[in-house]
């Protein structure tokens, strides 16, 4: 399935969504670390799935990435995606704030890549700013998106993002991106927001915001 309908419409209306919804993970990521927190989405577009992981930069090189599902309305998979070294670094000032220690996450190499509180830090990260995006666009339907529980990880971006769109190429062409960016304190630390809705999800999502500009 490849997406048309009304493509400059519909990038206006995503990009929209995706500001309003990094504006709002950045209040709860002040709320939760006591920091100033500036999110922004620098780009957001329609990509075909082949390009995603091209995008991502190479299949080889090492993410810390944040995995959650998502049911209901709109059905699939989001990704929030760092370097290792700003998830590190990200980890390190929220937690000033209130952290459950979680288990320590080993990278593809067998090294540890994130103690117990780095990885419980990311997790909240990832929540914070996954949830807020589908919160937003949950909005354009009568019930909300349901999100699992997220699981943060350190692997190669290919083997990372090939587990995901497997389940998605049989029947869609195009995701979602978001290039990304989190500056705190004047420090700033890229990322990219992966939102990876099914087929009849991607159309359900394009009818309801043609009709919401009508």
């Amino acid at each position: 399935m490849t997406l048309t309908a009304g493509s400059a419409t519909w990038q206006e209306t995503l990009s929209t969504v995706f500001l309003h919804a990094l504006e709002r993970a950045g209040d709860a990521l002040v709320a939760m670390s006591g920091h100033e927190v500036l999110v922004k989405a620098a780009q957001v577009r329609m990509r075909r799935a082949a390009d995603v992981i091209d995008d991502c930069g190479s299949p080889d090189v090492v993410v810390a990435g944040v995995y959650v599902g998502f049911s209901g309305p709109l059905r699939g998979h989001a990704l929030l995606l760092l370097t290792p070294d700003g998830a590190r670094r990200f980890a390190g000032l929220l937690l000033d704030g209130v952290v459950a220690p979680g288990p320590s996450i080993v990278g593809p190499n067998g090294e540890l890549a994130l103690g117990p509180l780095q990885a419980s830090a990311l997790q909240e990260l990832g929540n914070v700013t996954i949830s807020a995006c589908l919160n937003e666009l949950g909005a354009y339907f009568d019930e909300p998106v349901q999100p699992t529980v997220p699981q943060a990880i350190v692997e190669l971006t290919g083997a990372i993002l090939d587990a995901v769109l497997a389940d998605l190429v049989a029947d869609v062409d195009q995701v979602l991106t978001a290039r990304t960016s989190f500056t705190i304190g004047g420090e700033s630390i890229d990322g990219t927001i992966l939102i990876l809705p099914d087929a009849p999800s991607l159309e359900r999502l394009a009818q309801a915001a043609a009709v919401s500009h009508r």
